[in-house]
């Protein structure tokens, strides 16, 4: 497996658990889609499988490995992966660009530490990749910080440098939130050609299911930190068996849910299936849930029909 994570919890320093126990594996070039509303755990696993959790977050159970490297304890194998054969397109551009370097000094970064390529050999060789995410390759535009961007290119240039370096898995933060729907699109025909072309694997990571659904094989749905719903693309859009599952797609069809609420704060969430208290259709056995834990099926907890007017 390119990627495993097996029991892993996440929890802040008072005992809260705002992860897990959550397992999931990807093979080799393939694209799996993690898709959830905000404050559903996603981010939060995606800083876990790159060992950076935030201050105050604790991993307090589980193992997560990449490529047969423990990515949750520091060391020189995980140094060497991190930006080479496993990258990240951070959520907020903004945030992780240095403001004092330039575009050409970004760009030229990862393959600088990992390669040891010259600044400028670097970013010759990464011309065509600019031009395909409409970026400029010019010196003038490459002299440019990054408070000169627009919040697109920002983040095509997240995009590129994460791409510099020929990674074989792609963990993508809602990668597409900044571009506008043309450049939206030729981001995910990219994504799809650097695929067939180099046989790169996504994590994919967002709250749009139809969207995971156009550049990914199989789908993951977390709520409330847990695993609710989890198989190929077809079936989950076909037949959702979860309301969660159903909800998401009805909000990308423009559809109604019938289901009302927020997601609560994780000290505030209920015992039972976390999305009991907004399910048009709770009953007393969903107090039974239990986090999804193993490989066999598809780890859906929820029994009960979907009721009319719910998903397709």
């Amino acid at each position: 497996m390119v990627l495993a994570v097996e029991g892993l919890v996440l929890q802040r320093r008072d005992g809260v658990r705002l992860l897990g126990p959550l397992d999931l594996t990807l093979a080799p070039s393939e694209r799996l889609g993690l898709v959830g509303e905000s404050g559903s755990g996603k981010s939060l696993l995606v800083q876990a499988l790159f060992g950076v959790l935030p201050p105050g977050v604790l991993q307090t159970a589980g193992r997560v490995r990449a490529f047969g490297i423990a990515m949750d304890q520091p060391s020189p194998s995980r140094d060497r992966l991190r930006g080479a054969r496993l990258a990240w397109v951070p959520q907020q551009p903004g945030q992780a660009l240095n403001p004092l370097l330039t575009l050409a000094e970004h760009l030229a970064l990862l393959p600088g530490l990992h390669r040891q390529e010259a600044p400028q050999a670097a970013v010759a060789r990464l011309r065509p990749l600019l031009a395909r995410l409409r970026l400029p390759s010019d010196p003038a535009f490459l002299a440019r910080f990054p408070h000169q961007l627009s919040g697109g290119q920002r983040q095509r240039l997240c995009l590129a440098m994460a791409l510099s370096c020929d990674p074989e898995l792609l963990v993508l933060d809602e990668p597409t939130a900044a571009l506008d729907a043309t450049v939206r699109q030729d981001f995910m025909d990219l994504a799809l050609e650097l695929h067939r072309e180099r046989g790169l694997g996504f994590l994919w990571i967002t709250h749009d299911l139809t969207m995971a659904a156009d550049v990914c094989d199989r789908l993951l749905v977390l709520y409330g930190g847990e695993r609710v719903e989890a198989g190929p693309v077809a079936r989950l859009l076909d037949s959702p068996r979860h309301p969660t599952t159903a909800r998401l797609l009805a909000a990308a069809r423009r559809e109604p849910s019938g289901e009302t609420g927020f997601l609560p704060a994780p000290q505030d969430r209920p015992p039972g299936c976390p999305f009991g208290p907004r399910c048009p259709r709770a009953q007393a056995s969903c107090l039974d849930w239990a986090p999804w834990r193993g490989t066999p099926g598809d780890g859906l907890r929820c029994q009960q029909p979907l009721a009319a007017g719910i998903g397709p």
